[in-house]
């Protein structure tokens, strides 16, 4: 997998079909060591979430979906395995 960085911004756009729906690379998943200064950053650039809440737990783990500005969706899920953290998937 290579990741390229454009030399001007794509126009964002919004996915015609569910993520769930489409073929081909439309997720990509990050595992940063620390979660929160990854969602900071990405707020303060005016990101799009695709979650509410923005940071969700699921098995022992907080995760936060995000669109890139071709309507893929990021998906980051924090390293460290032991956070605990009240969540709405509980522990």
């Amino acid at each position: 997998m290579k990741l390229i960085r454009p030399r001007s911004a794509p126009a964002p756009t919004e996915p015609v079909l569910p993520l769930t729906a489409r073929r081909g690379l439309s997720c990509l998943t990050f595992h940063p060591d620390d979660l929160d200064p990854v969602v900071a950053a990405l707020v303060a650039g005016g990101a799009r979430p695709l979650s509410d809440p923005v940071v969700v737990r699921a098995r022992g783990r907080r995760i936060s979906f995000w669109a890139d500005p071709e309507g893929n969706a990021l998906e980051l899920v924090d390293g460290r395995a032991d956070v605990r953290e009240p969540g709405p998937s509980g522990p």
